[in-house]
């Protein structure tokens, strides 16, 4: 069963927690691969500043089902098994995780390939927005 959370900085949901949940759904089930993907905020802007912070806002509502729908959405590609994507919320430093994506599949091909997909998706459907604090000031950036 595909698993689509939002979290705030401060829930109680990891990496660990995260692949426990989906090992839980998949125990039963015929996969050769779990790939994970960590998406951890940058320590530099693009052009070279040093971040002191980030900050994601989100419409909550809307952010949930856009990610339960890309959990459903990519949970129906041929081969894979089950997918656990969680997106943070909140205020982070550099280092911190903010992304989850985890795959189990019947080939590590499959796996990966939903990575890269359920990523795109993220970054595109998720009405979720970054201000990014530097010395110089703050402000909105594109996810």
């Amino acid at each position: 069963m595909p698993i689509g959370l939002l979290a705030k900085k401060e829930d109680a949901i990891d990496l660990s927690s995260l692949m426990k949940m989906l090992k839980d759904n998949i125990k039963d089930k015929n996969y050769g691969a779990i790939v994970a993907f960590i998406g951890v905020v940058r320590g530099k802007t693009l052009d070279g500043k040093k971040v002191e912070k980030l900050e994601y806002e989100v419409f909550e509502e809307i952010a949930k089902r856009s990610l339960e729908n890309i959990a459903n959405t990519i949970y129906m590609m041929g081969g894979i098994i089950d997918v656990a994507v969680c997106h943070k919320y909140g205020v982070f430093s550099p280092g911190e995780d903010v992304l989850y994506i985890i795959v189990a599949a019947e080939r590590s091909e499959k796996a990966i390939d939903a990575i890269r997909a359920t990523l795109e998706k993220v970054k595109h459907e998720i009405p979720i927005w970054k201000k990014e604090y530097t010395a110089e000031g703050a402000y909105w950036i594109g996810i």
